[in-house]
């Protein structure tokens, strides 16, 4: 991701639970169970440095594109997500209200409806 649509990282509780909850998945689901700190540092390497589309870049992707920004999102600003949806054509862009980045946790029936009906449209 372009860095300029990251926000700066502040931790919060919401963030500390929502750690603890992948922690602990992790745990439970990885082939690697005690590496969880490896994989969350390989991931924050990969969010500061790819992908960088340009916007010549993402007007050539060509299949349906369903953005989903939240109202509370801790990590990715409302212009980016507004960014991508002005660049990627055809691209739909929805705002849940009442949610952080953590929507598919914090309110999985709200989350699940949209990505659900855009697989409808898609496979239609």
């Amino acid at each position: 991701m372009d860095p300029s649509g990251a926000k700066e990282f502040k931790f919060t509780p919401i963030i500390g639970r929502c750690i603890a909850r992948h922690t602990k998945d992790y745990a439970e689901l990885s082939s690697t169970p005690g590496n969880f700190e490896d994989f969350s540092n390989a991931v924050g390497l990969m969010q500061s440095a790819q992908p960088d589309f340009s916007t010549n870049d993402l007007a050539q992707i060509n299949v349906p594109v369903r953005i989903v920004q939240s109202e509370h999102d801790e990590f990715i600003k409302q212009e980016h997500a507004e960014y991508l949806a002005l660049n990627i054509p055809n691209a739909q862009l929805f705002n849940l209200q009442g949610v952080s980045h953590f929507a598919p946790l914090q309110r999985p029936e709200k989350f699940n409806s949209l990505i659900f009906e855009f697989l409808r449209e898609v496979s239609s």
